[in-house]
């Protein structure tokens, strides 16, 4: 039997638990503490850890969109070339004539909308990606600006300008104030651009004022004889939305440009994720309360032993004057208080455990269809992805659930061990005294 504090009798009996001797069954019995601590902390720190994997995962799904300041894209699925000769569209962006685009812009929670005409080049022996895009719209892919490592952006309004992406430019040894022609057309090159800071979404080896590349476009026989393009179209549609409205956002845009359409969030990047993630974001909050209830059956295995352990010290209890109240009271807080001691171990396995994400890298795949690329080009198209550290934190309201969750558990379990343990008869565990 502990040695409980001398405490009077009195003060026991009109109290419905004594702390002084919370704590030194808390002390006295160090096996049944830590084994209660580490079978709640284990559990907390497994859901967790769960949650902030999930949602630092779904956090690295918004990055290539976000790096370009966009919500949503939006394009049409459209033919193939006939031929891959001048300029042609990738069968992934077809065009969006200015009617969809104005209809579009008047959906409730629609903040901003960039366009760009997205193209491939084949002249002669060369072949360049394109991208047409108006500098002054702060979607989309106009926040090139900030990524200018020689030279100047585009300014609005200019014709006969385009700024070179660095890889490509040092490749095919261009500089600023180069002249480059596209299927005919000539552009001096007024800067260079690092295209990663893009995302890696509809990313161009050159970029030109969007009136241009609609020009180019509208008198392209191999864009006019697989598609209805006129003068003002675009063919990706970069939208910047309230996130409230988002998924709403974006059935709406799907209904409104039809069958074809290719609508793109966040969320649409969960496919390319990979089976772990997809298991994890969705099973998460499933595996994560299963391991609580673990961690409440193994509390309960423990409680029940110490509870059996200590029938006389319950039976020393009512024949001093406890009462049966008093006595669940006095046990059910004793529960409570390892709950809450095993969840602020959980907290610190937990942050330990989420601290080594950072160490991990992870890589979000872009689509095919934002990035295209010629199926014929030497090694295929190519693959695109943005890698990242995976930025994992706790989260404040999830360490709530997990607490609240394992004090309702444990704290029932206790309450109906202590409760067994109150109708214990004085004389039944004295008799041998």
């Amino acid at each position: 039997m502990c040695q409980y504090p001398k405490t009077d009798v009195g003060i026991f009996y009109g109290l419905n638990m004594s702390l002084p001797y919370l704590f030194t069954e808390l002390r006295y019995r160090p096996v049944r503490t830590l084994t209660g601590i580490l079978s709640i902390g284990i559990g907390v720190a497994l859901f967790i850890s769960l949650q902030a994997y999930s949602d630092a995962y779904r956090s690295a799904t918004r990055v290539p969109l976000s790096e370009i300041g966009s919500d949503i894209i939006a394009q049409k699925q459209g033919q193939r070339p006939l031929a891959f000769e001048g300029i042609v569209f990738p069968h992934s962006t077809s065009p969006v004539h200015q009617e969809e685009i104005q209809a579009i812009r008047e959906i409730p929670g629609v903040i901003a909308i960039g366009q760009t005409i997205f193209f491939w080049s084949f002249d002669g022996d060369r072949f360049l990606v394109g991208l047409g895009l108006d500098p002054g719209e702060t979607v989309g892919p106009g926040r090139l600006g900030s990524a200018v490592r020689a030279g100047r952006f585009l300014q609005p309004g200019e014709r006969g300008v385009a700024v070179a992406d660095t890889n490509y430019a040092s490749e095919n040894h261009l500089e600023v104030g180069a002249r480059i022609t596209v299927t005919g057309k000539p552009f001096q090159l007024v800067g260079l651009v690092d295209t990663t800071r893009a995302g890696q979404v509809a990313n161009a080896n050159l970029y030109v004022p969007l009136a241009d590349a609609q020009e180019l476009a509208s008198t392209a026989p191999n864009v006019l004889n697989v598609h209805d393009f006129r003068p003002t179209d675009a063919n990706i549609i970069f939208i910047r939305a309230d996130p409230s409205q988002a998924p709403v956002i974006a059935d709406r845009m799907s209904d409104l440009l039809g069958k074809d359409s290719i609508v793109t969030t966040p969320r649409s990047f969960d496919r390319v994720l990979g089976a772990t993630f997809a298991l994890i974001d969705r099973f998460g909050w499933l595996v994560g309360v299963a391991g609580l209830v673990v961690a409440a059956a193994g509390l309960l295995r423990t409680t029940a032993s110490g509870l059996w352990e200590r029938r006389r010290d319950v039976g020393v209890m009512r024949a001093v004057g406890w009462r049966r109240k008093d006595v669940v009271a006095q046990l059910t807080v004793e529960t409570l208080a390892l709950i809450g001691l095993g969840w602020l171990a959980g907290m610190l396995l937990s942050g330990l455990v989420t601290w080594t994400f950072g160490f991990t890298s992870v890589s979000v795949p872009i689509p095919w269809e934002l990035a295209p690329t010629p199926m014929m080009l030497p090694g295929g198209p190519l693959k695109r992805g943005v890698t990242m550290p995976l930025a994992a934190g706790i989260d404040a309201q999830i360490a709530l659930v997990a607490l609240g969750l394992a004090l309702l558990g444990g704290g029932l379990v206790g309450w109906m061990l202590a409760y067994r343990a109150a109708n214990i008869k004085p004389a039944e565990v004295l008799r041998s005294e």
